[in-house]
């Protein structure tokens, strides 16, 4: 029978997928030593939601049903396919992408744009946003897929193993980057007066930098897992070093932030306000970062420790998922609300983009602007030097219309 033989190396999805079983054999033929290397492999691949999401139908059939047939196996395989729910998952997922790339961009081309965003810890903000807009682009497609096939992989084990990569790497840096934000504003307002000695711009790419490398050299170690490297200790090993310890200094850091701000509330000048003001905008960012990640590393945490034995339900995986994904949306709508330096450059870029839409929709259109010899006609001109208040002057005792405000031409 070459069942057997199959499941060994296509791991679960060979063993829902597979028709060579004959309509009479029956599925308890499987050995049990077979079905526990068909789980060890999957287990050290990581893909631990293949087996959750067939165990209580598959693996409760090979261990207790004995008159179990094909059939069963067919109505197993039906689950991959799309339902309402898993529809409206991946729809919500498509949204949670259109934002999180839309957001993060703003914040991008507002740093980009106006100068007085060029700041230490904006450096670190445009860092963290990058990160985001790398999980939109490399990490959330695959997670709308995964969605419309009802929570199954069905793409190529490579694509598996680089969204695992990416999905690291990026998880990764995002809360490293939080990190050095949190070192930032806890240097700025500890030691203010040697603040921007210690840290200059140099320093603070170089920083950069080692939390990038950092991120890739976790991504890097899921590449290791082997039988010297069991899958349960990978988890704790990534859950330890790309979450709980940094978060552990995070912590510490906004105690210190707070302590020292309680201390000197009644003391403190208008520039230390407004570090405080802005250690308060990271802080809600942390927060907001921690009760979106620390679900889902939890149940990492679970499976790293009790495995198959403590079944994560497939609705409780999907929400965790789906709030570590959320994260990189929300980020630069906290910025918006609470932090009045970004609100007043978001606002200066929409007016500069519509300003520059209006130019442009104005000049289009050629053959209602120009006359049939090709000058501008005057009823033309007249409404726009009416619409954008046109400065004069006296040229030869007559007053004579020469230019438009910003972005007009001379006549």
């Amino acid at each position: 029978m070459n069942f057997t033989s199959n499941a060994l190396h296509t791991g679960l999805n060979g063993l829902v997928n597979t028709t060579s079983l004959a309509a009479d054999e029956n599925i308890t033929t499987i050995l049990p030593t077979t079905l526990n290397a068909l789980v060890n492999i999957t287990y050290s691949t990581g893909s631990f939601r293949y087996t959750t999401d067939i165990y209580p139908t598959v693996v409760d059939t090979l261990f207790n049903r004995t008159n179990a047939t094909t059939k069963s196996l067919f109505e197993v395989t039906n689950k991959i396919q799309p339902t309402a729910t898993s529809i409206v998952a991946a729809v919500f997922t498509g949204v949670l992408i259109i934002l999180t790339l839309g957001g993060n961009f703003i914040v991008v081309a507002s740093f980009c744009t106006f100068h007085d965003l060029r700041t230490i810890c904006n450096f670190f903000i445009i860092s963290l946003s990058v990160s985001d807009i790398m999980v939109a682009l490399f990490a959330m497609p695959f997670w709308f897929v995964t969605q419309l096939h009802n929570g199954m992989w069905k793409l190529d084990s490579h694509l598996k193993n680089f969204w695992d990569c990416m999905d690291i790497l990026c998880g990764t840096a995002s809360i490293m980057n939080l990190t050095a934000v949190s070192f930032d504003r806890q240097l700025a307002i500890t030691s203010p007066f040697s603040y921007t000695k210690t840290l200059t711009k140099k320093r603070a790419v170089l920083l950069i930098c080692f939390v990038w490398l950092y991120a890739i050299g976790m991504a890097s170690v899921r590449q290791l897992k082997g039988p010297n490297w069991p899958f349960p200790v990978y988890l704790h090993f990534v859950a330890t070093f790309s979450f709980f310890l940094p978060l552990a200094v995070m912590l510490i850091m906004y105690v210190r932030i707070y302590l020292i701000a309680r201390y000197q509330a009644r003391r403190i000048g208008k520039n230390y306000a407004n570090d405080i003001k802005a250690a308060k905008t990271i802080a809600v960012v942390i927060g907001v970062f921690t009760c979106c990640w620390l679900p889902f590393f939890i149940v990492v945490v679970l499976f790293a420790n009790y495995g198959f034995s403590f079944p994560v339900p497939n609705d409780v995986f999907y929400v965790t998922k789906w709030l570590e994904y959320l994260n990189s949306c929300l980020n630069p709508i906290i910025y918006t609300c609470l932090n009045r330096t970004y609100r007043r450059a978001f606002r200066r870029l929409f007016l500069r983009c519509r300003k520059k839409i209006q130019r442009d929709t104005d000049f289009s259109t050629d053959s209602a602007w120009h006359n049939t010899e090709g000058r501008p006609s005057v009823s033309h001109i007249t409404a726009y030097l009416t619409k954008h208040k046109p400065k004069s002057y006296l040229t030869n005792g007559n007053q004579m219309l020469t230019k438009v405000d910003e972005g007009g031409t001379d006549v």
